[in-house]
């Protein structure tokens, strides 16, 4: 009898110390429920950001003819930030692999875009410098053709009504040093006052920059 309750208390240690063991390996496998929060936000971050990319690439192509060369083309920025407890995504691409660009060389483009609609709230694109000084002969009525133009066909305020702010825009390319500028920049009035900005390359002939009045300025 007493062997068999040694053995009997023998078998009921070993199967504890399995059960226990057993249980303290499972635990280990166990991911915390932040842990397990946190990877699916990073996940449906990463995936946010790549669909948004994706719409900020197909803009340039459809508004400024601009195809990325991403393969070659350093990123930059790729972040989410808020304003007003709303939700903005900001990407760009650049030919210079530096946090602070200088030199008029680089090429830019960046995009804003609205992160709760996806849709865009500025494109800008930079080319770099003028090629000569011929960009100071092009006219602020032919790059006022243009804007104008642009915002019609491009339906970029969705089919809002706007009007042209011709005292507002005459007031900033008439300032010092305008006709330095590579850019004409242009005003319109949509949705009850607020502004779109649409600025043309003298040099391009182009528009090359939009940013809507949507409340997504950084800093």
């Amino acid at each position: 009898m007493k062997s068999t309750k040694i053995l009997g208390l023998a078998l009921v240690g070993i199967l504890s110390t399995g059960g226990v063991t057993a249980i303290a390996h499972a635990s280990n496998n166990i991911v915390p429920k932040n842990t397990v929060m946190t990877e699916q936000a990073v996940e449906q971050d990463s995936y946010k950001k790549n669909k948004l990319k994706e719409v900020a690439l197909n803009a340039f192509q459809k508004n400024f003819n601009e195809t990325i060369d991403t393969k070659n083309f350093y990123e930059r920025n790729n972040e989410f930030y808020e304003i007003d407890g709303h939700k903005f995504y900001i990407t760009g691409w650049s030919n210079k692999n530096s946090k602070f660009i200088n030199g008029n060389t680089a090429i830019q483009y960046t995009a804003v875009l609205d992160a709760e609609t996806n849709k865009i709230v500025s494109l800008q694109y930079h080319p770099g410098e003028a090629k000569n000084q011929n960009y100071k002969d092009f006219s602020y009525d032919e790059a006022k053709d243009l804007a104008t133009n642009f915002v019609k066909e491009n339906n970029i305020l969705d089919g809002k009504s706007y009007e042209f702010s011709e005292e507002q825009s005459k007031e900033v390319n008439a300032a010092k040093d305008s006709k330095e500028d590579w850019y004409y920049h242009f005003y319109f009035k949509y949705d009850g006052g607020k502004t779109c900005l649409v600025n043309v390359n003298k040099d391009l002939k182009k528009v090359t920059e939009i940013t809507l009045d949507e409340g997504q300025d950084q800093g």
